[in-house]
């Protein structure tokens, strides 16, 4: 059974699901569709044309589907798309998308948004990532499964993070940061590869060290992207593990942090 709270504004047109709880003095727009389970605290504003799945939890003062911070948006119905079980910690906001960039921003699902995280339009985050405190992506940044960003980090436009990557606090990122690797700074730099999140998400020994050696090769040695790329396909490329990898920087063209 649904819980309304009296104070709460859900205009005519909003569609929620079963068992839903609207917490005091939130607003769900005429375009917005919850899915069931979910939990609005207070002061929770849900706009646009926004579908999102079931069983999110938003906290005070988180604001989806507003319009994207883009000189070039006009009021097209543009969209965001959210999955299931995330959290959407205080003061987090996810702006729709543009349509130049596709009109869509989407979510997964088993996201933890931390507070005053900002997700801006046409990003693309996949399922069972944190991103820490004050974290802010640009437009357009694509983010994989299993990433950690730390607090404070700044995302440039138009970047990708591949799956199992861990960032440190108040890291700057202005290039494309391939699977696997753990690293900091302002300006980012890669400093080695995530083994403790691999060991979390039970990668055998023998998957951690083609990754390592992967690494060492394409991070740690003198070779150019393309040679790296090179070796480590003739080396490793059979292994699903390392294939991501090089998937990553190929399709980047070698454009990576290194």
């Amino acid at each position: 059974m649904s819980k309304i709270h009296p104070t709460a504004i859900i205009e005519t047109g909003a569609m929620l699901g079963s068992d839903v709880a609207v917490g005091a003095y939130s607003q769900i727009g005429p375009q917005v569709k919850l899915g069931a389970g979910c939990i609005l605290h207070s002061h929770v504003v849900l706009a646009g044309n926004t579908t999102i799945g079931e069983q999110n939890v938003f906290h005070p003062f988180s604001y989806v589907g507003g319009e994207p911070q883009d000189l070039k948006y006009h009021g097209e119905d543009t969209q965001v798309v959210v999955g299931n079980h995330n959290t959407f910690r205080e003061g987090v906001s996810v702006h729709r998308g543009t349509q130049g960039g596709g009109g869509r921003t989407t979510l997964g699902s088993h996201n933890l948004l931390m507070g005053y995280v900002h997700v801006a339009h046409d990003c693309h985050i996949g399922s069972h990532n944190i991103l820490a405190n004050y974290t802010g992506l640009s437009g357009h940044v694509t983010i994989a499964d299993y990433v950690t960003l730390g607090g404070q980090n700044g995302v440039a436009q138009f970047l990708r993070i591949g799956s199992y990557a861990f960032t440190g606090g108040a890291s700057l990122i202005d290039g494309h940061v391939a699977p696997y690797v753990t690293g900091y700074g302002n300006r980012f730099e890669v400093k080695g590869v995530n083994i403790v999140g691999l060991k979390r998400h039970d990668f055998s020994q023998a998957a951690i060290n083609n990754i390592l050696e992967s690494h060492r090769i394409y991070f740690r040695g003198d070779l150019k992207a393309d040679e790296a790329i090179r070796i480590i396909e003739e080396t490793f490329g059979d292994t699903s593990e390392v294939r991501m990898f090089l998937d990553f920087v190929s399709e980047t063209k070698g454009s990576v942090k290194r």
